[in-house]
């Protein structure tokens, strides 16, 4: 009887499990079907006061500034425009689509500040934020919050913005990035 060679049979499974492996290798893997999917369930938010900003904090005295001759002293004391505090700045309505993000109210403060009222709540918020503009095209934030808000939604400082007719806008965003028209209000900055 004739001695069996077991190196060719050898050779060719090796050979087979290297192209099977390489094989492997560079084919793509199927997707791993979805079992379950979770979505995140809305939390309740409660209404609130927006948060103050470290402006609102500060207690502001009345400067004295050097005078120099024939130069008009600045009054920081009163309202602005000669108007006392508390006193409504007159507004124009531009936009306002819902009743969820309205500007409702503008009156004057302490010094050169508006209080800016109004609701920002809609369903699903996610964000609500409050934008200055002079000319309707170039927009600065004034205020974000992630809470609901009714009644003062924003403090204004005058100084901030060129005096002169100023637009004010206010934007409420849902959870899934969308958000009805603007409220877009015009005032008159006379300060």
């Amino acid at each position: 009887m004739k001695p069996r060679h077991f190196l060719p049979l050898t050779l060719f499974i090796i050979a087979v499990t290297l192209m099977a492996a390489i094989a492997l290798r560079h084919a793509p893997m199927p997707a791993l079907p979805v079992i379950a999917q979770t979505t995140p369930l809305p939390t309740v938010t409660p209404t609130a006061t927006p948060t103050p900003g470290w402006w609102d904090e500060a207690d502001f005295a009345t400067p004295t500034l050097p005078t120099l001759p024939g130069v008009k002293k600045p009054a920081f004391s009163g309202g602005v425009g000669g108007q006392e505090p508390g006193q409504p700045v007159p507004f124009t309505t531009l936009s306002c689509p819902t009743a969820g993000a309205k500007i409702t109210e503008i009156r004057t403060a302490g010094g050169p500040w508006w209080h800016i009222f109004g609701v920002a709540d809609i369903p699903e918020l996610w964000y609500w934020k409050a934008e200055a503009s002079v000319d309707g095209e170039h927009w600065a934030m004034l205020y974000r919050s992630e809470r609901a808000a009714s009644g003062l939604l924003l403090r204004l400082n005058l100084t901030t913005v060129p005096g002169g007719p100023l637009l004010l806008r206010l934007t409420a965003v849902d959870r899934t990035g969308n958000y009805p028209g603007p409220c877009v209000v015009r005032a008159e900055n006379k300060s």
